[in-house]
């Protein structure tokens, strides 16, 4: 359990002031650090320096959270809770233990305080992700966390066993639970599933405020940081049946399968949604794109070894991410049963425990390492709000594969923009949000942050009009909203819509601000709609998306909604109508 001892180290000022310096480049990196953590060397997210790691593929150096300066340096999240709300956490792992708290949680399948899985080989998923944002540090075992000295919490909602409605367990474990109180970091390592076909899910006005006012609350009327994963879907529509609602065309035209704005929980004001990056800086092949992106993390690939299982696609041998697995060699993802790499099994030279994995991938490990960051920020400066630290997170990332391709149609026309500048300087990508997040630059500017002052709400705006959709620009649907008095800096905008269309996988709709920036908020030819064996179904109503790209412009001015219709052919009659638009704006 969670032991609250006093440790020499620097004052706060000189550990942040040798942090500053690394970030400035002052001081060399090494790899001194690592050495009191066995394995923490082959963490590639927490440095790299192109070592070689678990997977054939080097890292490419440089592609890390930079976060090595302050584990040296004492800040390492010390005070700061964060709750694992996922299918389970293992407090009595000997890598997470000593950082577990006195009550460890809620276990949703026996309504105890101990969230450990009653059945690891399935529900092993929180404990990997649990080390990824706390597993201790420099205790001369296994692997480090991102955090490494703050408190974990496990709220089991996805456990294979557990009791009673799936929405009042999450509720309960955001800000209903008495286990919550001291929650500041509240990390959702899981999304909404494809449904058949998959259409966007319903999502009232009613229900945005009942979320976002009781989030907003947590964390002694801070808010608390909620971070949750964007998906891992842009390469398939994979359900739980084993059936893919993803078309080829889907796939090949790179548009994503489904969106990380499908679940409207990741569109949540209150939210930081996180996409992956691989080791050489790029996106993860699975994960999910969209405009309600914040930020990303590093997610990885699979980790596997040809020496081990040779003969596969060449994406299996790139790295993935070393954390802490359930005990044992019987159960869990690094088991006898199971061997992809050198870490597996109890004959492996590097351990012999299995009580770790390296195969832990998707956009559920780049989430706990924007949760650990989150708790390094809070713990230099625990008065921040929650909008101040997805503030500070966006404006100090990294920008990533700074050449990024735009998606385009066969007719040159962009589906989904590469980076793009808005009005205020900002860049922001769908792939990325606003980059990869950086640990030492977020401390650094934590440290004076002066807060963003009262939140401006536009609240809910709406227009209704029925505009025929075309195939051109000149020809493209659009309706308009007028914001008068609006935040003189933008930190999201939320948007709604209504059509009725004869094909709206073909649609188009790109958010405009008054500054001109062009927001795509739903490409065309991804899978919404989409279904097995062909089946095709229209939506008409989509309750909640949300665009982060128009970060620091001016609300004030007209926002329109453009719609085209990519698919139809040239000068052939409209297909259908846009009928409704509703917009809501926040900022400072």
């Amino acid at each position: 359990m969670k032991r609250h001892t006093q440790r020499s180290a620097p004052p706060r000022s000189a550990r942040l002031a040798l942090a500053t310096a690394l970030v400035l480049g002052s001081l060399a990196l090494t790899a001194h650090a690592q050495q009191a953590d066995p394995l923490a060397g082959r963490q590639w997210h927490l440095l790299n320096t192109g070592q070689a790691v678990l997977g054939d593929t080097l890292p490419v150096a440089g592609n890390d959270l930079n976060v090595d300066g302050l584990f040296r340096n004492g800040i390492r999240g010390q005070g700061v809770t964060i709750a694992i709300v996922d299918d389970g956490l293992q407090i009595a792992h000997p890598d997470l233990a000593a950082n577990v708290a006195a009550i460890a949680g809620k276990n949703f399948a026996n309504q105890s305080n101990n969230p450990s899985p009653s059945n690891p080989d399935r529900d092993n998923h929180g404990t990997m992700v649990g080390g990824i944002a706390g597993a201790v540090g420099a205790n001369n075992l296994g692997v480090r966390g991102v955090a490494s000295a703050a408190t974990l919490k496990g709220f089991n909602f996805l456990a294979s066993n557990a009791q009673g409605n799936s929405n009042s367990n999450i509720e309960y474990s955001w800000w209903d639970g008495a286990e919550v109180a001291d929650v500041g970091v509240f990390n959702n390592s899981w999304g909404s599933s494809p449904g058949n076909p998959n259409l966007p899910l319903a999502y009232s006005q009613n229900d945005i405020t009942a979320y976002e006012q009781a989030m907003s609350g947590t964390r002694g009327g801070r808010g608390g940081i909620y971070v949750k994963a964007a998906g891992n879907n842009h390469n398939n529509g994979a359900r739980s049946d084993g059936t893919d609602i993803c078309s080829a065309d889907t796939k090949n035209r790179n548009t994503g399968c489904i969106p990380a704005g499908r679940d409207p929980r990741n569109n949540l004001f209150n939210v930081i949604t996180v996409a992956a990056v691989r080791a050489d800086g790029v996106r993860s092949s699975y994960s999910s794109t969209g405009s309600t992106v914040w930020v990303s993390g590093f997610g990885g690939e699979n980790g596997w070894q040809r020496q081990i299982v040779p003969g596969q696609l060449a994406i299996r041998y790139d790295p993935a991410i070393l954390t802490t697995d359930v005990t044992g060699c019987a159960q869990g993802s690094n088991k006898n049963a199971s061997l992809r790499n050198t870490l597996d099994g109890d004959q492996s030279a590097i351990d012999s425990t299995c009580n770790y994995t390296g195969k832990m991938n998707g956009t559920s490990a780049a989430t706990p390492m924007v949760s650990g960051v989150a708790a390094l920020v809070l713990e230099t400066n625990p008065n921040l709000s929650y909008r101040d630290v997805k503030y500070i997170l966006a404006t100090t990332a990294t920008r990533n594969d700074p050449n990024l391709a735009a998606v385009t149609h066969s007719d040159g026309r962009v589906l989904v923009p590469g980076w793009t500048v808005n009005a205020a300087g900002r860049a922001y990508s769908n792939w990325y949000g606003f980059g990869v997040v950086n640990a030492a630059r977020a401390v650094q500017v934590a440290e004076n942050f002066q807060s963003l002052g009262a939140l401006v709400d536009s609240g809910w705006r709406t227009t209704t009009r029925t505009v025929a959709i075309g195939n051109t620009s000149a020809a493209a649907a659009r309706l308009t909203f007028q914001v008068a008095n609006g935040a003189r800096n933008i930190e999201s905008v939320q948007l709604g819509f209504r059509v009725n269309h004869s094909n709206t996988r073909q649609l188009q709709f790109v958010l405009v601000s008054p500054s001109g920036t062009r927001s795509v908020v739903q490409p065309a030819f991804t899978a919404i709609g989409s279904g097995t064996g062909g089946v095709q179904r229209n939506f008409t109503n989509w309750d909640l998306l949300s665009s982060n790209a128009f970060l620091d412009e001016n609300a004030t001015g007209t926002w329109t909604l453009e719609v085209t219709d990519v698919g139809q052919a040239a000068n052939a009659a409209s297909r259908g109508n846009l009928e409704f638009f509703k917009i809501r704006v926040l900022g400072h």
